[in-house]
């Protein structure tokens, strides 16, 4: 392979180049382009697709922490960005694990970081939401599995209860306006009771 011209791609960013080969163009990150000591001229192919591939996950890299510098993102959702960005499957991957490892994605702490933001959602929204996000159901139900929402489905009945009469009928509604919200069945059954307790000694 030959090496026709290096220039900068983005003066934006002065660590992209564009290198023209006599086979094609390629982005090459700066840093690599040094490691390799890719300059004009003959260059083997093994060494110019090794460097291609280390500067696609690096650029990769780089662009995943710039879209997780507002917030956590999942992982499922970093690898969506970095598809729509055209980068291919091989560089988005080795992009994921690096990021992994330094800590910077981590589906978890995202899941406990949403739970904390969400504070008045049902258990079963939380997890709907979480994997929606791409967060594995076992992971959504290992940070799940501690948390009782049955404050909130009072607080939620309470609202719901507010000006209305007591009697069967709107039993029936609010409880189904409660599994509507994601809480199960035993969950509304204890708020209800606790109510129906705090009503009959007001």
């Amino acid at each position: 392979m030959k090496i026709l011209t290096i220039n900068l791609n983005n003066k934006r960013n002065a660590n992209i180049f564009t290198v023209q080969t006599d086979e094609g163009n390629y982005l090459l990150h700066g840093d690599i382009i040094v490691k390799y000591g890719i300059k004009l001229g003959e260059v083997e192919n093994k060494i110019f697709n090794t460097a291609l591939f280390e500067s696609n996950t690096l650029i990769a890299s780089e662009k995943a922490m710039k879209y997780l510098s507002s917030k956590l993102k999942t992982e499922q959702q970093i690898k969506d960005y970095l598809f729509k960005q055209g980068f291919n499957k091989g560089a988005v991957i080795s992009a994921i694990e690096k990021l992994k490892n330094y800590g910077l994605i981590d589906d978890q702490k995202f899941a406990l970081s949403y739970i904390r933001s969400n504070p008045k959602f049902s258990k079963n929204k939380l997890k709907q939401k979480l994997i929606s996000f791409g967060v594995k159901q076992a992971v959504a139900d290992d940070v799940l599995c501690n948390l009782d929402d049955a404050d909130n489905c009072i607080a939620d009945a309470q609202k719901y209860l507010k000006n209305k009469s007591k009697d069967n009928a709107t039993m029936q509604k609010l409880t189904r306006h409660l599994m509507g919200k994601g809480y199960n069945y035993e969950t509304i059954r204890q708020a209800l009771n606790k109510l129906k307790f705090f009503v009959e000694i007001n």
